[in-house]
């Protein structure tokens, strides 16, 4: 049984992070119902690749957002549609909605409003700048604005955006930390809760460590090809006979490992890279030294040498890869006649011990 089965959400978001996090809420079991206006409906819809069937009457791109949900139609701005909206809301659980502010209004969702007519609802709005509301953010903008795109490539080129949407990724997971929040408020007793998520501020929550390196240290990331800041190595690759692994080594006795399988067994006792603040900042010699060793090494096999001693590492692998090698765990399922595949939008699994 999964946990959300009694709760029913509305969701009238469209893009990429409300529907995402309905349908992750769907996969847990709640009831969502997905509202799209005729007779378009959601614009990624039409989001297709170069290869895409014409015809189709979604993308994969619509697809990798929206599953397990009841469609319905409806033209909100009709007063049927504006009738069939507020017995919806007296009957759901939880609303999810990334409307303007200025259509709150016209479609009487404003929150205060909302939470008088229905205090029962666990009402949850996207907006993309916190101190901007009415702005236009997709994706690439907020990772612009955020400070991604700047450390995002190398340093002798453009910045560059993610190649996913990623702060949507993000905000879908901080809406539904929010519904959860007001599902267990309403539990508690409580009524009328209201939570707005933005991108802009999902995306600077999630700068971490790159976020306290400047406000503590006050360094401003350079864009390095992705390589860690704090720690060497990591996040660089090691260039074997038919392809790349990338290091993960964080601490001194997985780099002391590191060595030992590469059978450059005296790199730990040089002074250059005794401690992992040596090795940051002497990143080039180091990496060039260790790129020797693994030369003649095959992807494969190094990275499973290395797993066996326990020092983190992982292959670079394509798409095409990644879905060959069948250790994922993902639940895959057919959507619709087409054929169009998805990865679960939930990363974890329950166990009930009783």
């Amino acid at each position: 049984m999964a946990g959300l089965e009694s709760i029913r959400v509305l969701e009238l978001a469209s893009v990429l992070a409300g529907p995402l996090a309905a349908t992750a809420l769907a996969e847990r079991g709640a009831r969502v119902t997905k509202v799209e206006r005729p007779p378009h409906g959601d614009v990624t819809r039409s989001w297709k690749t170069a290869s895409e069937s014409e015809e189709a009457l979604t993308s994969a791109y619509y697809e990798s957002a929206n599953g397990d949900k009841t469609l319905i139609w409806q033209d909100l701005n009709t007063p049927e549609g504006a009738e069939w909206l507020e017995a919806q809301l007296a009957e759901h659980d939880v609303l999810i909605q990334n409307f303007k502010a200025s259509d709150l209004k016209k479609f009487h969702l404003e929150p205060d409003q909302l939470a008088k007519r229905h205090p029962h609802l666990v009402h949850v709005r996207l907006v993309g700048f916190a101190d901007a509301p009415e702005r236009l953010a997709y994706d690439v903008v907020v990772q612009a604005e955020t400070g991604f795109m700047h450390m995002n490539g190398f340093e002798d080129r453009p910045p560059v955006r993610m190649p996913v949407a990623l702060m949507d990724v993000l905000a879908s997971h901080q809406i539904r930390m929010a519904v959860l929040e007001g599902l267990l408020e309403r539990a508690n007793g409580g009524f009328g809760f209201y939570a707005e998520v933005s991108l802009q501020a999902s995306g600077l929550t999630a700068l971490v460590n790159q976020a306290t390196n400047h406000l503590i240290a006050g360094t401003t990331p350079s864009r390095n090809g992705g390589l860690h800041p704090n720690i060497a190595p990591y996040g660089d690759l090691l260039t074997c006979e038919d392809g790349h692994v990338v290091l993960a080594v964080g601490n001194d006795r997985q780099f002391g490992s590191l060595c030992r399988t590469l059978k450059a067994d005296d790199l730990p006792e040089q002074p250059s890279f005794q401690t992992n603040q040596q090795r940051v900042r002497n990143r080039n010699r180091l990496m060039m030294e260790l790129n020797e060793a693994a030369s003649g090494w095959k992807k494969e096999e190094l990275e499973q040498q290395l797993r066996d001693v326990g020092v983190p590492a992982g292959v670079v692998r394509t798409l095409a890869e990644v879905f060959e090698t069948g250790s994922l765990g993902l639940d895959w399922t057919v959507e619709n006649p087409s054929g169009l595949r998805r990865s679960k939008a939930i990363g974890y699994t329950v166990e009930r011990f009783r």
